[in-house]
């Protein structure tokens, strides 16, 4: 089972472009914001869907979410 998978199966849905899968579960989030504070192109809460792949390098993005302090957003780089 690929990682995609197995995230999606505990509830974590993905945004993806051809450089990085970006995962987010709800459950977990504990609204600190980094992600928001990191680029609020990317991550953007008045926008459905709320995470846009496109808005950045996926190293950028990658750096961003290893901020997360809940775990509610992880990445695979492609």
């Amino acid at each position: 089972m690929s990682v995609k998978e197995e995230l999606i199966n505990k509830g974590y849905k993905a945004y993806e472009n051809d450089e990085i899968i970006v995962f987010w579960k709800p459950d977990l989030c504990e609204h600190a914001a980094e992600c928001l504070r990191g680029n609020d192109k990317v991550f953007d809460v008045s926008r459905r869907p709320w995470v846009d792949v496109s808005q950045a390098p996926a190293t950028e993005i990658a750096e961003i979410i290893d901020k997360c302090p809940s775990g509610a957003l992880k990445y695979e780089l492609k």
